[in-house]
């Protein structure tokens, strides 16, 4: 059996899967639906692999999905994300042009067609100075590259915990410190509503999950990279107060 050159998978719970919107079916590329909880009828195509799953979680499924992906290159989606084929033919491409690549971080834009952020313009490596912004739907990884060297999302962070974001960035320091090639490509091949989890700036619940992506990928460092990051933009936490909690991590429980 020829191996698929993509597998896209979708992390969802029982109850969206009515709600996914799938891309028309293409030789080359693999679908997988990671569902947590019971319930929900899932699409019937010959492309389509459905795992259910008993844990909850987004960083359970990527992770599911890193293990049961066949495809050379693997995706992330979520239900309301659109795939550009341009853009995706393209992350192949990429892939295929950089056979040491591992984990590419690309562009997504909005139901307007913007893009969500500031993205640099040119190629650049991917490390945890410049990857703190990357979303799923902006990640691409080589599950041949990634598997062998034991990297995997941590399951403590990310949406359906209390930590519910920084899953993708603590991937990304982890790719780095395991030594596998991490690069920026300014590729756009994925489309998402402005509306997102790491965009809720201004609560105890994101200044206490922002701080302890911090704490997870700087260790003792990090009061020292938030200390600048609150300083670069102090009104983005709301209070003072919040914003000294989270520098020094110092939360009530």
């Amino acid at each position: 059996m020829t191996k698929p050159a993509l597998t896209i998978a979708y992390s969802v719970l029982a109850e969206g899967l009515s709600h996914v919107v799938l891309p028309p079916a293409q030789p080359d590329t693999e679908i997988l639906m990671l569902v947590q909880g019971s319930g929900g009828v899932a699409p019937k195509r010959r492309d389509l692999r459905v795992i259910r799953l008993t844990s909850t979680g987004v960083a359970v499924s990527r992770n599911a999905a890193i293990r049961e992906a066949t495809g050379e290159v693997l995706v992330f989606g979520e239900e309301d994300v659109i795939w550009l084929p341009d853009g995706l033919a393209a992350v192949i491409a990429t892939f295929k042009d950089n056979p040491r690549l591992a984990v590419m971080l690309g562009r997504a834009n909005d139901e307007t067609g913007a893009l969500r952020k500031r993205y640099p313009a040119i190629r650049e490596a991917a490390t945890i100075w410049n990857s703190a912004r990357v979303g799923t739907i902006e990640l691409a990884v080589r599950p041949e590259l990634i598997r062998p060297a034991n990297v995997t999302f941590d399951e403590d962070f990310g949406a359906g915990t209390r930590n519910f974001l920084g899953d993708e960035y603590i991937f990304v320091a982890d790719a780095n410190r395991a030594k596998l090639k991490c690069d920026y490509f300014p590729i756009t091949f994925s489309q998402h509503p402005k509306d997102s989890s790491g965009t809720r700036f201004g609560t105890d619940a994101d200044a206490h999950a922002r701080s302890r992506v911090f704490e997870r990928v700087f260790g003792w460092f990090a009061p020292v990279v938030r200390a600048a990051l609150w300083l670069r933009n102090p009104g983005r936490f709301g209070s003072l107060v919040r914003g000294v909690r989270f520098v020094t991590g110092a939360f009530p429980r």
